[in-house]
C-alpha cells in the first residue's frame, strides 16, 4: 500500500451555538471555520482527520509535508514521522507545523486501521472499552445563571464531572462563580476549573489556597505554558492535582514537564503533541511516572486513545459549540456523545469517524459568515500581590 495523496478540503462555516471565551479567546457567532484532511492510498483506502482551516496549515502540509508523504507505505508511520519532524524541524518543534503533522498523522492511523479491518483503541492497545467523560463549557462570558445551567444541564446528561472556565481579573468573581457551580452539582461531581495561563504563579499559589474549600479535582493551566519552574512551584504548594499539557508539543516537552515534577495530570493534545504516533509515546511516558492522561477536548479523537492505554482517565465532551450537535466540534456522521458518564469508542474500522457531507454542503449553502475571534490575553492577573 502507497499514500498517492493528502488533500485539505475548502474550508465550511458551522453554526456556532452560544458565543464561548476563555481567558486568551472569545469567539462570537454565528459560524466557525472548519476543514479537514484525507490522506489517500492506491489501494482505495482513504484516511480522515480534523484540520486548521487557516492558510498556514494548509501550506505546510501542500508544500512540506505532501512531497515526503506521498509514495510512502502508511504503515512505516514512525519513518513518516521522522521525515516530517525533519522536514519542519528548523522552523517547527511547536507551533503550527507540528499542527500540521498531527492532521497526518491521525488520518494515517485512520487508514491504517481501515486497512487492517479493527478499530484504532485496539490496534494500540485496547485496555477498556469505555472511559469517564467530563462536560466542558467554554463559558468565561456566560452570565452567573447560564454558567449555573450548563453545568446543571451537564449533571442531567448523567455526566458525573465538569469543568468551568476561570480567569476574571476579580479574583473574587471566580470564587463566587466556583461556588455557584458547586452548589449546583453537590460534591457527589467532580469540579475541575480551566484559567488558560491566565495568572502569575503567586496569585495561582492564592488561588488554590482558595479553592480548595470547594474540591477542586484539577487546577488546568493556570499560569503561562512555558514556565516549567512555576508549574513546579506550583504543583508543590497544593494538594489540588495541577492539569497542564495542551500547549505543549511533542514527547520533548512533555519529558521536560514529568520529569521536573511540574504537572500532576497529562493532557496531550493528538492535534497538537504530533498525532497518535507521538500521543502514544507520551502516555506511555506518564504511565512509566505513574501520570493519568487526560486529552485535551475534540473526544472523537481522544476516546479511542484515551481507552487504548491504561492511564487514561477521563476525556472532555465540550458542548455548545456547534449548533444543533452537543459534544461536537466538527459535523461527524454518527458522532461519540456520552452516555450514563462515559464515552465508548466507535466500533469501527480506523477511527470510525465519517464527515457528515450533506451537512457540510448544507452549511455551504448557507453561507453563514464566519465569527468574531478577539485575542484578550496579553497581561497575566495580577502580575504580583
Amino acid at each position: 500500500m502507497k499514500i498517492t495523496d493528502i488533500r485539505v478540503s475548502d474550508p465550511y462555516i458551522v453554526p456556532m451555538g452560544r458565543g464561548i471565551a476563555d481567558q486568551i479567546n472569545t469567539i462570537t457567532g454565528p459560524g466557525w471555520v472548519q476543514a479537514y484532511l484525507e490522506v489517500s492510498t492506491d489501494e482505495g483506502t482513504t484516511g480522515t482527520s480534523p484540520c486548521g482551516a487557516d492558510a498556514v496549515t494548509s501550506a505546510l502540509i501542500r508544500d512540506v509535508l505532501r512531497p515526503r508523504v506521498v509514495g510512502e507505505d502508511p504503515f512505516n508511520f514512525e519513518r513518516i514521522w521522522e521525515k516530517m519532524w525533519w522536514a519542519t524541524f528548523n522552523f517547527g518543534r511547536r507551533g503550527a507545523p507540528i499542527i500540521a503533522m498531527s492532521s497526518v498523522d491521525i488520518a494515517i492511523w485512520d487508514v491504517i486501521g481501515k486497512a487492517l479491518n479493527k478499530p484504532v483503541h485496539r490496534l494500540l492497545g485496547g485496555y477498556r472499552d469505555r472511559v469517564p467523560a467530563y462536560g466542558s463549557g467554554i463559558n468565561l462570558n456566560y452570565t452567573m445563571d447560564e454558567l449555573v445551567e450548563q453545568n446543571r444541564r451537564f449533571v442531567k446528561d448523567g455526566l458525573k464531572a465538569v469543568k468551568m472556565k476561570i480567569g476574571h481579573q476579580s479574583l473574587e468573581e471566580d470564587l463566587e462563580r466556583i461556588k455557584a457551580v458547586r452548589d449546583v452539582i453537590g460534591y457527589g461531581v467532580k469540579l475541575m476549573v480551566d484559567a488558560n495561563n491566565g495568572w502569575s504563579v503567586q496569585t495561582a499559589i492564592e488561588m488554590v489556597r482558595r479553592m480548595e474549600r470547594y474540591d477542586i479535582y484539577w487546577l488546568e493551566e493556570p499560569i503561562l505554558a512555558d514556565d516549567i519552574d512555576g508549574y513546579a512551584e506550583l504543583c508543590a504548594a497544593t494538594e489540588i492535582p495541577i492539569a497542564t499539557g495542551e500547549s505543549h508539543y511533542t514527547r520533548y516537552e512533555f519529558k521536560e514537564l514529568i520529569q521536573r515534577k511540574a504537572v500532576d495530570i497529562v493532557q496531550a493534545d493528538v492535534t497538537k503533541v504530533g498525532g497518535v504516533t507521538e500521543w502514544m509515546k507520551v502516555a506511555v511516558m506518564a504511565d512509566a511516572f505513574g501520570l493519568p492522561v487526560a486529552p485535551h477536548w475534540y473526544s472523537q479523537l481522544h476516546t479511542p486513545l484515551a481507552a487504548a492505554v491504561p492511564n487514561g482517565l477521563i476525556v472532555e465532551c465540550s458542548t455548545d459549540i456547534v449548533a444543533g450537535r452537543p459534544y461536537q466540534v466538527i459535523p461527524w456522521r454518527d458522532p461519540i456523545v456520552p452516555r450514563d458518564g462515559y464515552v465508548e469508542p466507535l466500533n469501527r474500522p480506523g477511527l470510525g469517524l465519517e464527515i457528515d457531507e450533506e451537512a457540510v454542503k448544507e452549511y455551504k449553502a448557507h453561507k453563514v459568515g464566519p465569527g468574531k475571534f478577539v485575542t484578550t490575553k496579553g497581561w497575566r492577573w495580577p502580575p504580583f500581590l
